[in-house]
C-alpha cells in the first residue's frame, strides 16, 4: 500500500511539472492591449506584436550580372549602415543588363518580421525599449510647415512618445520615427494591422 502511494505520489508530481512548463508559454503569450487611434477609435486586441516591414528586391533574370546586387566581380558592394545592418545595394553593370532588370524582372516581395524593441531619442541621444518592458505608449504629434501642396500638409507631423515602463519609470522621447512599424493584434472581427502613426495611445496588459 505504501509503494502504491508513493508512486502515485511521484506520478502526480511529475504531471504537475508537465502542466506548469506547458502552461508558462501559454501564459507569456497571453498579452491584451487597448489602443486608441487619433480619429477617436478604440479597440481591445489579443496577441499584440509590433510588426516591421520591409521590401525584398526580386530575384535577377538574365544571363548577365545583377545590377542591383553584384559589382563586376560578382560580388556584393556597398557600404554599411550602423552595426550588424545589410549592405547598402551598388547598381553597376552594362545599360543592357540594367534595361533587363527594371523593366523585365518580377515584381520585388513585400516581408515582414516582429520586433522585440523600440527605439525613441531625446537630445540626440538614442535609446532602446523592449516591447516586453512598456506599460503604455502615448504619442504626441505636432504639424510641421511645409512648401508641399495643401493636400499633403496634414501629412507632415513631428511626434514625441511617453513610454510608461512596467517598473513604473517614464521616459520621455522629444522625437521617435518608427518607419514601417504596424501594431498587429486580434480582435472580435478578425486581425487588425495599425500603422504607428495612426495610433495615439496603446497599453498592455500582461
Amino acid at each position: 500500500m505504501t509503494k502504491t502511494l508513493t508512486s502515485l505520489v511521484r506520478v502526480t508530481a511529475v504531471l504537475v511539472g508537465f502542466l506548469a512548463l506547458w502552461a508558462a508559454p501559454v501564459a507569456a503569450q497571453d498579452v491584451m492591449a487597448e489602443v486608441r487611434t487619433w480619429d477617436g477609435q478604440s479597440w481591445r486586441i489579443a496577441q499584440p506584436s509590433l510588426e516591421v516591414f520591409y521590401t525584398i528586391p526580386a530575384p535577377h533574370q538574365g544571363g548577365g550580372p545583377d545590377p542591383y546586387t553584384a559589382g563586376p566581380s560578382g560580388n556584393t558592394s556597398g557600404g554599411q549602415v550602423g552595426t550588424g545592418s545589410a549592405a547598402l545595394p551598388v547598381i553597376s553593370g552594362s545599360v543592357g543588363s540594367m534595361q533587363n532588370y527594371f523593366q523585365g524582372g518580377p515584381e520585388p516581395r513585400q516581408g515582414h518580421r516582429q520586433a522585440d524593441y523600440i527605439t525613441v531619442r531625446r537630445g540626440g541621444v538614442e535609446r532602446q525599449i523592449p516591447l516586453a518592458s512598456i506599460a503604455s505608449l502615448t504619442f504626441a504629434r505636432y504639424l510641421v510647415p511645409s512648401t508641399l501642396p495643401a493636400f499633403y500638409v496634414n501629412r507632415h507631423f513631428r511626434y514625441t512618445a511617453t513610454v510608461v515602463l512596467t517598473d513604473g519609470s517614464r521616459v520621455e522621447a522629444d522625437s521617435i520615427n518608427l518607419g514601417t512599424l504596424v501594431l498587429r493584434g486580434q480582435t472580435a472581427s478578425g486581425r487588425l494591422d495599425l500603422p504607428w502613426e495612426e495610433i495615439q495611445f496603446v497599453s498592455f496588459q500582461r
